[in-house]
């Protein structure tokens, strides 16, 4: 029977992080009689918000946080990790956010496909099925975002359909479907049906702040189209703002992991464990942290610090005149050449700031996937680009202030007071012209998804903000050039030999320089 592994499996392992305790006497049957007439596919949908947050961190960290220099490393080719920082390419984490999608037992989006088949025609289920329509828009838009052309529509669908090797489609297509299922989803979330709290662990039930979020995805989508379909791109970011996006932090899209120790791997924070016990936890790139450093931003007291030895914590310099941040693109051979360092710290390599372990490094700590802070600039560029109503420069004082005060998410200590906002905003004043508001406004953007390197890649390619200086590192993958995409997975030439020969001679060349639909 299909549930005898894989559905058993994935409750045992999510059910005490959902506290779904009241269903045990229904779980407590035969597994060999089990039907989906008796099994409550909403064990399913939390397991599926899990894994949406765990398990692809290098893939985030290593590829998209490096490309878009949040990060850098002193890795070279032979040290597997923070590969991004040089252009170079790593087969396992090159594939990673792919293989996790589709992971048979954890993969979000075969275990979204399950809920929607279990849940399909049974009103009961109504709020779930909306629930897992839009759970699905997130994560295939960062999917598709990565790799470009995908298969969606025939994905998933191996038990149900014997589909096995499914089609790519063509991310125009991928787009607009998402975004029409978004707009059907949230517009039939019942807010007098039942919730799912116990199987939500991210807004635990809260439908009102779930039609927030099915609205703030349509937005987000939507501005992806700027370049590539204006027109298309307005006609989405003006019906999101009508139906009502996030307005405070409170809505933050975030899974916060439970276990502090790192005892269940599953349960704790997979990019904290990188950055607070990683054997390269990579350094804050020398772009990140002279951006914050030279507008005087309060954030980078709580963002960076020297960690003299990258095993102890308490070796720790906080000092601003001590700290630094790494260049992009070098290695313990070239790094001595670099006019940043200086010989005479006895940190050597260890001279350079990494992010805060007691900020970002806490394994109950969250995984942030959609803010308001992003929310806020996204409507923002929507009022300069005349898409909305409304006043440009107090939404960027929104999503400015709304970054700022996010990282109390991570930490509590990590609180920037009000003062400090105003201080920041007063010096660093909107800019008069439209190109210098966009410029500006996603520069922000860029601040404030640190540690979301999905997001942030994607949207420095779609606005081309900040102005980043590529990495030409020796045999890189790009010759040089701003990275457009990651590789498809290479077994897909292999067990998907059609659909992927297909795909490729359509999209372009399967490397890091193809770019994706809207990016072209």
């Amino acid at each position: 029977m299909k549930f005898n592994l894989k559905y058993f499996a994935v409750i045992l392992g999510t059910v005490f992080l959902a506290g779904c305790d009241g269903d045990f006497e229904e779980l407590n049957k035969d597994p060999n009689s089990a039907t989906a007439d008796r099994f409550n596919p909403s064990y399913l949908f939390t397991t599926a918000q899990l894994y949406t947050a765990r398990g692809d961190e290098n893939a985030t960290l290593y590829y998209a946080s490096c490309f878009v220099q949040h990060f850098a490393s002193l890795s070279n080719v032979g040290i597997f990790d923070h590969h991004g920082d040089k252009y170079v390419y790593h087969k396992g984490n090159n594939e990673l956010l792919w293989k996790t999608t589709f992971n048979p037992s954890t993969g979000p989006a075969v275990l979204l496909e399950d809920v929607l088949q279990l849940s399909k025609d049974k009103p009961e289920f109504n709020n779930l099925v909306q629930m897992a329509r839009i759970w699905k828009t997130i994560v295939y838009h960062r999917l598709t975002d990565m790799y470009g052309d995908i298969p969606y529509s025939e994905a998933g669908k191996g038990y149900y359909e014997q589909l096995y090797k499914p089609k790519y489609d063509a991310q125009r297509d991928i787009y607009y479907h998402m975004l029409s299922e978004l707009e059907d989803a949230t517009a039939k979330i019942d807010l007098s049906g039942n919730t799912f709290a116990q199987a939500d662990i991210v807004y635990k039930g809260n439908l009102a702040r779930w039609k927030k979020l099915g609205y703030s995805m349509m937005l987000r989508l939507g501005m992806r189209l700027s370049k590539v379909e204006p027109d298309v791109a307005r006609t989405w970011v003006s019906k999101a703002f009508t139906g009502g996006v996030f307005t405070s932090n409170e809505d933050d899209l975030f899974v916060k992991f439970t276990d502090a120790t790192g005892t269940n791997a599953t349960l704790s924070n997979g990019q904290s464990m990188t950055i607070t016990i990683g054997a390269a936890p990579g350094k804050i790139a020398a772009t990140y942290f002279n951006y914050l450093k030279n507008t005087n931003d309060p954030r980078l007291k709580h963002t960076a610090a020297v960690y003299t030895n990258p095993f102890d914590q308490s070796t720790i310099i906080t000092d601003p005149a001590r700290q630094k941040g790494l260049p992009n693109g070098l290695d313990r051979i070239t790094l001595p050449n670099d006019p940043s360092f200086d010989p005479s710290r006895p940190e050597q390599e260890h001279q350079y700031s990494g992010a805060r372990r007691d900020v970002y490094g806490r394994l109950d700590g969250p995984r942030m996937l959609l803010t308001n802070a992003e929310v806020q600039l996204m409507l923002a560029e929507a009022v300069v680009r005349g898409w909305i109503s409304g006043d440009a420069e107090s939404y960027y004082k929104a999503g400015v202030a709304a970054g700022m005060k996010q990282l109390r998410t991570y930490s509590e200590s990590a609180n920037i007071s009000d003062a400090e906002i105003n201080a920041y905003l007063a010096a660093n004043p909107f800019a008069a012209d439209s190109e210098g508001r966009l410029e500006l406004i996603n520069t922000q953007y860029w601040i404030a998804t640190f540690l979301n390197g999905y997001e942030s890649f994607a949207n420095v390619r779609r606005s081309g903000y900040p102005k980043l200086t590529p990495i030409n590192y020796p045999d890189n993958e790009t010759g040089g050039k701003f990275p457009g995409r990651l590789r498809y997975p290479e077994d897909e030439a292999v067990l998907n030999e059609d659909n992927y020969f297909a795909a490729v001679a359509i999209q372009g060349t399967d490397n890091f320089i193809t770019k994706v639909w809207w990016d072209k």
